[in-house]
Order: C-alpha cells, then structure tokens, then sequence
C-alpha cells in the first residue's frame, strides 16, 4: 500500500532506509551519484528545496551552470534509471520504504514528438517516499498509520496493525510511537477513566525511554513525550519536551498537529493558529489536516473561514469524522441549533456509540455554556 490517502513513511523509516541503501555495493560503487541522492533525501526531510544551481554549486561548479551544461540533469536521469530503478529490481525488492526520484513529464506534440513539462521550482529533483506494496511490514505500517490518524474505533484497528508489527520487530521505535500517539489521541478525548489514564501515561513514557537510544535525534521521541506528559496533566513537562522536538526538526513536529493543540489547551492560540496554518495550505488535498485546521479555528473563533475550511474537507472525503465534527461544533458555538442537530446526527453515523457519547457529552457542555440563543425560549 503505497502513500495511501497522503500517508508516507516516518521521517525515522527513511532515515533508516536511505543508511541501508548507502551502504549497499552498488551505492557505494558510484560514489557520487550516491552522494547527489543522500544530498536530495537529507534536504527534502529538512523541507528544503532543491534547484538546479544548487546540485552545481555543490557537486560540480557554477560556471558549468551558465554555459548550460547538462551534467545535473544527466545524472540525476542515471541516478533515477540505472541505479535507484536496478536497486528495487534486485536487492531492495522487499525493502519496507522505497525512495524515488521524479521522472519528466512529457506532453505530446504533432508528428509523435513529446516536449518535457517544466516542473514548479524545487519539485524536478524533490525525492518521493513511500511504502513498498511487496513488504509486509510497510503494508502493515501504511495501514496502521492511516487509520491512527482516524476516529478512535479507527485507531483501535490502526493499533491491531500496529501489534502485527510488533510480534516481528518489538524493538521498532515506530511502532511503540506509533501506538503512543494512538492511545494518546482517545485520552484527550476522554475514552479512559483517570486511573486507567495514569497507568497508560506511566507505562508508555517508561517504554519510549528504553527506545529513545536508539534513534538518539529523531523528533517523534520528545514530540510523543511531551504529548502524554500533557495528557497526564504535567505541563511544565510538556512545554520542554515539545521544545526539544521543535528544535530537532521542527516542520515534522508542527505537521503532526499535537504541538498546536497543547498551545490551544495552554492559552496560546493566536501564536499557533498561524503556524498550523502554514503546514495546512501545503496540504490542501488532505482532507485530516483540512479538518484538524478548520477545528482549530472554529476553537479560535474564526467561525467563517473555519466553515470554508471544513466543507473543503468534507468535499474531499464525505466520511471524514474530524470534519463532521469540526461543523458540528462551529454550529454549536455561532448557536445555529438547527444546523448543529443536523451535523450532529451526520457525526453519530460516523462514530462508534461510546466515542460519540464522549464527544456528544462535550458538545452538550459547551452548549449548556453558552447558555440558551438569543430570541430561544429557555
């Protein structure tokens, strides 16, 4: 299951698949075309574009640039065909990531000939990740991943995917993040009783640092740390945790989006809602992040753009339950009951009963907040 609605591998499974594939024979026999692709790779997780000039200035030289040499283009085409392609044939063919190289577009022109369409600037030579079908475990990882991102039934199934997985490779710092997210995902919505939730915080930051070794800078570690201290109600721990995942790679940790709700929950909402939004019109095509946006602005008071928002998802994905739930709650807030009853109703279709009982019991006290409409009968 390649890059399912969107879902790619984890910054840490390229790392590890692009260090398998550096120290392969044929990698480390062209020595150059292998540095030009760990160059491409290491600025595409770095959210860094890459242009032409720039493969010159760092592997050939600028001059050769303004005379029009083809050198870049040349290699990268190699690079792409020969040794990428010859890779996955051979041995990489069960490899769980696969990294590749855009090729060119090409339209047709009269008398059989094609032209080459120029790509936007950056995307001619911006690698692409994603899960090989012919894995078990990627396939397994490619569905777990899309349904933890789902509703809490969704996550429960995305968790079943995930303990698959584990019976192979216990040790696998994905899976155990993974699996935190998840649980931590149905804490904040309430899916646990207090005792139960303290156990779960305790026991899950205790394992994620037996694997923190292991991938010693990988921004998940900290970002997951400081989620569960946040749903176990340590804030303070939180705030350092979330900082030190920032400061390794802080595009990963804001595309996630638990950075963005700890701000909401802690009162800094009008220093989030820009950042989020940034990462939410690089994403326009995914409907979660559409969703999880127009949720985070409807909390904002931003009731008008939120609307906008949250149709776009749903025009995207007629199921997406963070969408139903999203206008939901923007009915409930600007007091349109009419409106809310009916997203209401839409969102039970799309929950499993106990979690739309958590939800629906935070709906009602947010209405019972607000207090009756204007004009509305007590």
């Amino acid at each position: 299951m390649a890059n399912a609605h969107g879902v790619q591998p984890t910054r840490n499974e390229i790392e590890r698949q692009l260090e398998r594939m550096l120290a392969h024979p044929m990698f480390q026999a062209q020595a150059q075309r292998a540095s030009i692709f760990k160059y491409l790779v290491e600025n595409a997780l770095e959210g860094k574009n890459v242009g032409e000039l720039d493969l010159f200035e760092a592997f050939y030289s600028v001059e050769e640039f303004k005379n029009h040499s083809t050198k870049v283009r040349t290699t990268v085409s190699q690079l792409r065909t020969d040794l990428l392609a010859e890779y996955y044939k051979r041995d990489g063919e069960d490899d769980p990531v696969i990294i590749s190289l855009p090729a060119p577009e090409r339209t047709k022109l009269p008398g059989g000939k094609f032209r080459i369409v120029r790509r936007p600037a950056g995307e001619a030579y911006a690698p692409e990740f994603s899960y090989n079908p012919r894995s078990a475990v990627a396939k397994e990882f490619a569905i777990a991943n899309h349904l933890l991102r789902g509703s809490p039934a969704q996550v429960d199934k995305g968790l079943e995917h995930l303990e698959k997985i584990f019976r192979t490779e216990a040790d696998h710092p994905d899976v155990i993040l993974g699996a935190a997210e998840g649980i931590a995902g149905k804490l904040i919505l309430g899916m646990y009783e207090d005792h139960t939730r303290d156990a779960l915080v305790a026991a899950f930051l205790d394992w994620i640092q037996s694997i923190a070794p292991q991938v010693p800078d990988y921004c998940r570690v900290p970002m997951v740390q400081g989620l569960l201290h946040f749903c176990g109600g340590n804030q303070d721990e939180a705030a350092k945790a979330f900082e030190n995942a920032l400061k390794l790679d802080r595009q990963a940790t804001l595309s996630r989006g638990w950075y963005t709700y700890f701000m909401f929950a802690t009162g800094r909402q009008e220093e989030a809602l820009p950042q989020f939004a940034t990462y939410a019109d690089e994403r326009v095509n995914d409907p979660g992040i559409r969703a999880l946006y127009g949720v985070f602005l409807c909390k904002a008071n931003h009731f008008q753009e939120a609307e906008g928002v949250l149709t776009e998802a749903l025009t995207l994905d007629r199921n997406c339950w963070t969408a139903q739930y999203g206008l939901t709650l923007l009915h409930t807030l600007t007091r349109q009951h009419e409106k809310a009853v009916e997203a209401r109703k839409r969102l039970r279709e799309l929950m499993e009963p106990e979690e739309f009982e958590r939800v629906a019991l935070e709906l009602n006290h947010i209405r019972q907040r607000l207090g009756p409409s204007p004009g509305r009968a007590v």
